[in-house]
């Protein structure tokens, strides 16, 4: 596996940003960001940046992001959140979705990601169970991650 660093929260992307994958009984949801289409790339591989959340205990958002950012609640964000839905368990961490907004979330013990050229449909190298697959699709850098 390509050598992780702690990352920080606060990513904005102007990629198309969409939830790709959730799997409520592995507890993981990938969200991936996508460029615009280039009408002249015909097909090829695109630059695409994905967030694995593992450990998921919470998950509320659209399936499409207009404004995709990846930060935490501020503790009055956070405050407002809890009384609407109650304490978060011990060990969880909230991760907001969209600017200027806690209304998409995903509660998880960890969030990685990594950009990787791949098709815009091809499934995420960072939740493949299939060792083949990751080493044919590398990130291009160092897999980052935040709990």
């Amino acid at each position: 596996m390509t050598a992780q660093r702690r990352g920080e929260l606060g990513f904005g992307d102007q990629r198309r940003f969409h939830l790709i994958d959730y799997r409520h009984g592995h507890s993981r949801a990938v969200v991936r960001g996508i460029p615009e289409p280039d009408e002249e790339d015909g097909g090829a591989a695109l630059r695409v940046i994905d967030f694995l959340f593992v450990g998921v205990a919470r998950i509320a958002c659209w399936k499409d992001f207009a404004r995709f950012e990846i930060r935490r609640p501020s503790a009055v964000e956070m405050k407002v959140m809890e009384g609407r839905l109650g304490r978060f368990r011990q060990g969880e961490s909230v991760f907001l979705l969209e600017a200027g907004s806690i209304e998409s979330y995903i509660a998880a013990a960890r969030v990685y990601w990594a950009e990787f050229d791949l098709g815009g449909g091809a499934p995420s190298p960072l939740a493949s169970e299939d060792s083949d697959y990751r080493e044919a699709h590398p990130p291009i850098e160092a897999i980052q991650f935040a709990d």
